[in-house]
């Protein structure tokens, strides 16, 4: 596979971040009415990942391997109910399989949040990912809008969300895909940091040039964050996900079937630190119960993750 130019990726960066500061520069002076404010914060990541995996089943890196983040952010609130929030980001992740090249990634977000009433939550969303890690392709780029509404009450809230994405493969052969994401998330707050969530999500990818990594995927998520003491949670989950490709064979099946994968995976976190500024730390442990009509991919994982950074 053919490696991306850093350089496209970090003009498409800096143009964001350009855009960016212009937006914020006329708000930014206004602040002394007292009707805006702006505020800025950040974040540096260190990560390392021991994995059983020696592929990608998602956005998030799977493979063994250690890498680093770092994200500015800025919000800019318009009276009490509107706030605008922008991002630049970026990643590097070095996979241990030296048959892989390292991952560059930077991602550029802009959205804009509004209190319709103080149950009713609207917000809309675009995104630039420059050199990320999807299901269908190690490497793409993708551009994607979308909008969230949420709905809270008392110890409540419920978020329904939709994106459209398209995607540009990073392969030999240049190929795209376009699609869409429904998900839906229930939290019901019990204390502080005490929470219990459910979350499901349902995606599809269709490629005219590159059929074969056209797919459908669906996932169901039930966490549970329970304190342990002041700065210490443990966060258990059970998580299943399932997804079809549109062309794809299943290697090893006799009735030569189109290939489908599934998996249960139970996990636990144990998180330290706040949720706003300071360090923190968080390690995870999961456990992958596969299921696939290709023989490839029909075999059980053990994933173990551990992040340490700062948000400033």
């Amino acid at each position: 596979m053919r490696q991306k130019p850093k350089l496209c990726a970090e003009r498409s960066v800096s143009r964001f971040a350009f855009i960016m500061a212009g937006a914020f520069a006329s708000p930014a002076m206004a602040q002394d009415d007292g009707e805006s404010a702006l505020q800025f914060d950040g974040l540096v990541e260190v990560r390392g990942v021991a994995s059983d995996l020696d592929f990608d089943e998602g956005e998030n890196i799977d493979s063994s391997g250690i890498g680093a983040r770092i994200r500015l952010g800025a919000d800019y609130s318009i009276g009490s109910k509107t706030e605008i929030r922008g991002e630049v980001e970026a990643r590097h992740f070095s996979f241990r399989d030296d048959t892989r090249d390292s991952l560059q990634s930077y991602i550029g977000r802009l959205q804009v949040t509004h209190d319709v009433s103080d149950e009713l939550q609207v917000r809309a969303h675009a995104r630039r990912y420059e050199n990320i890690s999807v299901l269908e392709a190690s490497q793409a780029d993708q551009t994607s809008a979308g909008a969230r509404v949420q709905w809270s009450r008392g110890d409540d809230r419920l978020r329904v969300s939709a994106e459209y994405r398209e995607r540009q493969y990073d392969t030999t052969v240049p190929a795209d895909g376009d699609g869409y994401q429904v998900a839906a998330q229930y939290n019901r707050r019990l204390g502080s940091y005490h929470w219990f969530r459910i979350d499901l999500r349902h995606e599809d990818m269709q490629s005219d040039n590159a059929p074969r990594r056209s797919f459908n995927r669906q996932v169901a998520r039930i966490k549970y964050s329970l304190p342990v003491s002041k700065r210490v949670r443990v966060r258990p989950s059970i998580e299943y996900r399932q997804w079809d490709y549109d062309t794809r064979i299943a290697v090893g099946d006799p009735n030569g079937d189109l290939r489908k994968d599934s998996y249960v995976a139970p996990a636990v976190e144990l998180s330290w630190g706040r949720a706003t500024r300071g360090p923190y730390a968080l390690a995870s442990l999961e456990y992958r119960l596969r299921d696939s009509n290709d023989t490839r991919f029909d075999s059980d994982a053990i994933r173990a993750g551990v992040r340490v950074g700062y948000r400033f």
